[in-house]
């Protein structure tokens, strides 16, 4: 804009000049057209800026205001900017671009020339780290047609839209048929997708098929429907596990954590074991427990952790952690973090004592040197970490 102002400048020293030393009706008139020129253009800009509207839209999914895509996984953002005037200007709009979970926002600056016909621009969307990622438009600025003077229009932004950058979930393979944490559990509830073998339980009545044990025929239900009809048996699950999260530390960390929360609980879910995430709610502003008993809840807790009110350092759960909170019932309690000291692991072995007590910590392995003279074994705790440059490797290792 400095140099439109100061070419504009010359032209009108030029102008004036011509009509000092040229004085006639002919300088007059091309003094006079650039003296107005500025103001009609600035006339024009605000009659066309009423009718300016601006969309953010995800393409494919244009009636959606969020969607779930992976890491790395390219998204098309379209960016319509449409003027319902008969006339056009000259719009400047910043798209912003934050991540919830690492606290970080991006910019995007695109010139557009809106006119009654409309101009959609799209913008290619990308993150190599989980999280929630708020798109909106930030600004629009509107130029004038000569391009000397720029004002904001407050109004017509749209709502912003909400991507959620998912974990990766990465394979257990060391923990395959998770039978040692069956052995602990014991449950009053049971599968509504899988049956199993507790007869205290009828999952469902259906046709006989060869090779069904004969035991399992409901014999009055087979002579009213003159064919034989079998009873399919519930399947217990359990719940003995909660997944404790402390989800601070860099950027790398706490995509690790957030990796290794994911897949550890969709191991769980496949294997029919009930269980729970502790973790901070920057919506409630404390400390909150969520049980998982399929996916719509591990994606509404991963929601909650990766709330828009999120503080930059989450208090530690460890500090949450008291006698009367109910972690005795737990046979199992994981707990995942980005740093840990020896007074920690100790508070965390005392306070669930009646608990075999894993310590998953996700650093690099050139950092953990300063860390581990610090660490000496805790009874009853165990401590495993996971390098956030290779977690597939860190994770199909893993001993529960």
């Amino acid at each position: 804009m400095v140099k439109k102002r100061v070419e504009y400048g010359l032209l009108l020293l030029a102008a004036t000049v011509f009509h000092i030393f040229l004085v006639d009706y002919l300088s007059f008139f091309v003094l006079a057209f650039f003296l107005a020129l500025p103001a009609v253009s600035l006339l024009m800009t605000v009659l066309s800026v009423r009718g300016l509207r601006a969309e953010l839209e995800i393409k494919s999914a244009s009636l959606q205001k969020s969607v779930a895509i992976q890491k790395r996984e390219a998204l098309v953002l379209s960016l319509k900017v449409k003027n319902n005037t008969f006339l056009a200007c000259r719009v400047r709009v910043k798209l912003a671009i934050r991540n919830e979970l690492l606290q970080e926002e991006q910019t995007e600056i695109l010139f557009i020339t809106a006119g009654p016909s409309g101009q959609t621009v799209e913008q290619v969307l990308s993150s190599r780290y989980c999280g929630k990622l708020d798109c909106r438009i930030s600004e629009l600025r509107i130029y004038d047609y000569l391009g000397l003077v720029s004002f904001r229009k407050k109004t017509a932004l749209g709502e912003s839209l909400v991507v959620f950058v998912l974990p990766s979930v990465y394979p257990l393979t060391s923990l395959a048929g998770g039978s040692k944490i069956q052995q602990d559990t014991e449950s009053d509830e049971f599968s509504p997708s899988k049956a199993g073998d507790d007869p205290g339980e009828i999952f469902a009545i259906r046709e006989y098929r060869n090779g069904d044990p004969l035991t399992r025929i409901h014999w009055k239900l087979s002579g009213r429907h003159d064919h034989l009809m079998v009873k399919d048996f519930g399947l217990p699950m359990s719940e003995a596990v909660l997944l404790l999260l402390d989800l601070n530390g860099r950027p790398k960390q706490l995509d690790g954590l957030l990796d290794s929360l994911y897949s550890l609980s969709c191991f769980l879910l496949e294997h029919q074991i009930l269980h729970e995430i502790e973790g901070y709610d920057g919506l409630q502003g404390g400390f909150a427990r969520t049980r998982i008993a399929g996916q719509d809840d591990l994606n509404t807790a991963l929601s909650a952790l990766l709330s828009p009110d999120r503080l930059q350092r989450q208090p530690l759960s460890l500090t949450n952690c008291g006698s009367g909170c109910g972690y005795a019932r737990y046979s199992q309690v994981i707990y995942l973090c980005s740093g840990i000291t020896q007074d920690s692991m100790a508070l965390l072995g005392e306070r669930m004592s009646g608990s075999r007590v894993r310590i998953l910590l996700v650093e690099e392995p050139d950092k953990l040197e300063k860390m581990a003279p610090s660490l000496a074994a805790v009874p009853g705790v165990n401590l495993t970490v996971i390098d956030p440059e290779h977690m597939g490797e860190s994770l199909s290792s893993l001993t529960l």
